[in-house]
């Protein structure tokens, strides 16, 4: 499942999965509440994976892991999700 970037004038971006790249329409409305703006599709390099070895403790394997995955985990990790 290809990750598409979209991004307008606005300054807006916004990342979606689809389940093939040519599903993926070439632009849509940005989706903020105030804004009327186009976000179009972005082309970026090829996507490059890279191995990582995962050691459980008992059996060690290696892994293809797509940095833009990583990415996405890196910043849902950054987020609080407590509200004081």
């Amino acid at each position: 499942m290809p990750l598409i970037h979209y991004a307008g004038d606005c300054k807006h971006s916004v990342s979606k999965f689809y389940r093939q790249a040519k599903d993926a329409p070439a632009s849509f409305s940005c989706p903020a509440d105030d804004c009327y703006h186009d976000l179009k599709k972005q082309l970026k390099a090829p996507s490059s994976t890279s191995t990582v070895v995962v050691d459980n403790g008992f059996q060690a394997r290696a892994v293809e892991v797509n940095p833009e995955i990583i990415e996405i985990n890196e910043k849902r990790s950054d987020k609080d999700y407590r509200e004081d």
